[in-house]
């Protein structure tokens, strides 16, 4: 899978998370993850809020879904290298490997995955 992030800065001699993006290194992605140093980095949040008190209407954008079913593979891949071992229910695998996805591919200048990217990996 080609590198689509510069990823945030690696810490001295460290690789970047886009080296190791194309290095297919997801473990190495989860250890550069899990090293940040965030007092240094600060942390971004998002607060969503969602009103569930009624029927949530699906999503009908054919980019929306497609850009979603591309990370859905982006996770299963992530989560077979990082947890193979986990069950489908085991929150603390979905956290791991959704640290991975979002360390990666959330980064700021981040691109968007393209189906050509999935299917080089």
């Amino acid at each position: 899978m080609p590198a689509t992030v510069t990823g945030p800065a690696p810490h001295d001699d460290q690789p970047t998370a886009a080296e190791l993006l194309a290095a297919d290194d997801i473990i190495g992605l989860m250890r550069a993850c899990h090293d940040r140093r965030l007092e240094r980095e600060g942390i971004p949040m998002v607060l969503g809020l969602a009103d569930e008190r009624g029927p949530i209407p699906p999503n009908t954008e054919a980019s929306q879904l497609a850009e979603g079913g591309r990370f859905a593979e982006v996770f299963d891949k992530y989560s077979a290298a990082l947890v193979p071992f986990a069950r489908e229910s085991d929150e603390g695998a979905v956290i791991t490997a959704m640290q991975v996805l979002a360390y990666t591919h959330f980064a700021p200048g981040a691109a968007p995955l393209t189906r050509a990217e999935e299917a080089s990996a």
